[in-house]
């Protein structure tokens, strides 16, 4: 009976205390997890000669990918130099 009681009260234990290495354990792997999905990046919009005015109805992926490639065109001049 002695033995049962320090057996399951050695399993009890085990067991609370991994539940608490694994919580923290996934925390710590999830903490960055809002840079990742986009909710604390910020696009700088910069008015270039590259870039066409959408008026109206913005065009929201055009002015992305028009920043996109003048940016890509910047680092291309920059690695050249």
């Amino acid at each position: 009976m002695r033995t049962f009681l320090l057996l399951s009260i050695f399993i009890l234990a085990t067991l609370f205390i991994g539940k608490k290495v694994f919580s923290s354990a996934k925390r710590n792997l999830f903490k960055d997890q809002e840079a990742w999905s986009a909710k604390g990046i910020k696009i700088k919009h910069s008015k270039s000669k590259g870039i066409s005015d959408s008026k109206g109805n913005n065009n929201y992926l055009k002015i992305i990918s028009d920043e996109s490639k003048n940016f890509l065109e910047n680092q291309s001049k920059k690695e050249e130099n």
